[in-house]
């Protein structure tokens, strides 16, 4: 596994709202394949690191292109890995906010594809049998951007209003849409900020 936050399963910490409760993606594919996913942080098989970049220039510490190089080069005499997934791209859009500069986000975006096209290329030269590239999901639904959008809309109202929300969440499990509706009724947290 090849990635940023989204697949990162321990190297740079775990980025979901409830921790280790609920599975990621891609240890839900593991699972499924009957494949062992740990952080190579620990000697496993998962190279990514939240806030990864897949150019290397906009985050030298982390990003796909060494992940990739770690994956691509055996080690010890192993052979090469023949399945190999690389989700990234979400880093870029999310941590370095291109729409801050808005003239940037086009050469960023772009800059972002070259290199994650480079980076399977050269895993499918160095023995890759298959590379798997998922594409970058809606990062509208993602925690830290809704969070960006109601900090900005509501100002000083804001951190009692996620506070209210997060509680309301923290309250129950909820896997899914209608059990997010239902943990947070329409107008929970507004009603706690006009009291």
């Amino acid at each position: 596994m090849i990635g940023d936050s989204l697949s990162d399963t321990g190297n740079n910490g775990r980025w979901t709202w409830d921790s280790g409760q609920n599975k990621l993606y891609d240890e839900q594919l593991a699972e499924r394949y009957g494949l062992e996913l740990s952080p190579s942080s620990n000697g496993g098989s998962n190279y990514a690191a939240g806030g990864a970049t897949a150019t290397p220039e906009l985050n030298p510490q982390d990003n796909t292109a060494d992940q990739g190089t770690a994956v691509a080069l055996p080690k010890r005499g192993e052979k090469p890995t023949t399945t190999v997934c690389i989700f990234t791209g979400s880093a870029e859009t999310i941590w370095r906010r291109p729409s801050r500069k808005p003239t940037m986000a086009q050469q960023i975006a772009g800059n972002s594809a070259t290199s994650a096209a480079a980076q399977v290329g050269l895993l499918l030269d160095a023995g890759a049998g298959l590379v798997v590239v998922p594409n970058v999901p809606d990062i509208s639904a993602t925690p830290m951007l809704l969070e960006a959008v109601i900090t900005a809309g509501l100002g000083a109202a804001a951190p009692p209003a996620l506070k209210a929300a997060l509680d309301a969440l923290a309250e129950g499990a909820t896997p899914d849409f209608a059990s997010r509706q239902q943990a947070i009724p329409q107008g929970a947290c507004w009603r706690r900020l006009q009291r």
